[in-house]
């Protein structure tokens, strides 16, 4: 027997009626525009007693019952089709093909910016990460090195992570005992010079002199370890100092930050170069939520040291900022003309900045209730990766609670960056209008750091 289309829409409307509420509401808005009845009400119906084989499902929707039958069932089928079937309203979004960390655009990047590996001081790991015997494997900067400190003299050292015996890694399985390394593999000792001092199944009277590592200087400022890396193998040409300050002056340690970034180490720095990059960027307040509605209006400046002048140190260089104002609904209103006392607060609040080499940044923010210190460090882990460690200082007085606020907003602000940073491509010829940074005065700072071997070692062939 031949069944029409509209006998079976009319026997799915007639079997609907016995439904609870929420089933035929359904299928009145399904069911009976096919019939053609756009005047059914879904509160004009009765509801029916359920015949007795139809058994009802409480859903956790107030005074709402669904009694499944087959005309629901077949109602939402019809519903799904539909929705399934109808066409697109345009073409789907392509999949995104720039890649920063793709192959071809590191061999860009790595061939365009400078030596990824400038001279200086590094910060390397904490002392924490070497006390009760442990032993710190480190890569950064091109190499491979252990740290550890000798149980009994306390002397943190820093040597080449492979044995000279066989290869290996003197900082998977090493032990420290008393003041020397032990290799796991035969068992060499290895003191904080590098010197083998024994070697249990030789029977020799002497140790030979080539049986040692390379030792790299270093040095522990504020339970933090620092490396010295040049690219001529020369010894320090400088000293730390911006932190000499931080224990006399009675500040502790109160927050710590941490974070990588897959960026060339100059790119932090150059910062200091580019005062409009404040008004975009860092227009924004960094707070999630208020960045829409609140903006800033930063105030910069910056000295970078010229030979000429004698007493210049070449691998340091200063800059400042200040919030002039905040502006709110797109600089509609100025919170320093609204706000009483405004411009005291804002004027209270200040920092400078010093760097000190191409890793080390220390910042001193001035507030109304007393003096925090800031120490970014960045530790160059591969050409285009640096691992970027905060370190927070403040009076015993000043509350943690607020020092962990002002990290928040640092942290917030380094974020604004991280899209131009990690995606940029370097020029050397730069494209400068009227209004834009000292740029040319900071490439030539930042070319200091580098000596003759910096762009071979670089540069290798070894691809990361």
């Amino acid at each position: 027997k031949y069944i029409s289309f509209g006998d079976i829409v009319t026997k799915m409307y007639n079997l609907s009626q016995g439904m609870a509420p929420l089933g035929r509401g359904i299928s009145q808005f399904i069911i009976a525009p096919l019939l053609g009845d756009g005047n059914l009400s879904l509160s004009s119906a009765v509801k029916p007693s359920p015949p007795p084989y139809m058994t009802p499902v409480t859903y956790l929707l107030p005074s709402v019952e669904w009694v499944w039958t087959p005309s629901s069932f077949l109602a939402i089928l019809v519903f799904l089709f539909f929705w399934a079937s109808r066409p697109p309203s345009r073409a789907p979004k392509q999949p995104r093909t720039h890649d920063p960390t793709s192959t071809r655009y590191r061999a860009l990047r790595r061939k365009a910016f400078p030596p990824p590996f400038p001279n200086g001081w590094y910060h390397v790991c904490n002392l924490s990460d070497v006390q009760r015997g442990a032993v710190k494997s480190i890569s950064a900067l091109g190499m491979d090195v252990v740290c550890f400190k000798g149980a009994k003299s306390g002397e943190v050292a820093i040597l080449d992570a492979h044995c000279p015996h066989l290869g290996a890694h003197l900082g998977e399985g090493g032990q420290v005992v008393g003041d020397s390394l032990r290799c796991p593999f035969h068992s060499w000792r290895f003191d904080t010079d590098g010197k083998v001092v024994e070697i249990p199944y030789a029977k020799l009277s002497t140790i030979p002199s080539k049986c040692k590592t390379r030792k790299h200087h270093s040095r522990v400022v504020l339970d933090a370890v620092w490396m010295w890396f040049d690219a001529e193998g020369r010894p320090p040409l400088w000293e730390l100092k911006e932190f000499e300050d931080v224990e006399s002056d009675g500040l502790t340690l109160r927050c710590v930050k941490q974070n990588f970034f897959n960026q060339h180490l100059a790119e932090m720095c150059e910062n200091s170069a580019d005062p409009y990059h404040f008004q975009t960027l860092h227009g924004p307040l960094p707070i999630p939520g208020l960045n829409k509605l609140i903006g800033c209006r930063h105030e910069i400046t910056q000295k970078y040291p010229q030979r000429e002048n004698a007493q210049d140190e070449m691998h340091m260089c200063k800059f400042t900022e200040r919030m002039a104002d905040l502006e709110l609904m797109g600089g509609k209103f100025s919170f320093r003309k609204l706000v009483p006392f405004a411009a005291l607060i804002l004027d209270s609040i200040f920092t400078s900045v010093v760097f000190e080499g191409p890793g080390n940044i220390s910042f001193t923010i001035r507030t109304p209730l007393g003096t925090m210190r800031m120490f970014m460090t960045n530790l160059p882990v591969e050409p285009f990766r640096q691992y970027v460690e905060n370190h927070w200082y403040a009076p015993w007085y000043f509350p943690t609670f607020l020092v962990k606020i002002f990290a928040t907003l640092s942290a917030h602000a380094l974020e604004q960056d991280r899209q131009v940073w990690e995606n940029k491509m370097y020029r050397k010829n730069m494209n400068l209008v009227g209004g834009d940074g000292p740029f040319p005065a900071f490439r030539r700072y930042w070319a200091n750091h580098y000596s003759e071997s910096s762009d071979k070692l670089g540069r290798e062939t070894l691809e990361w």
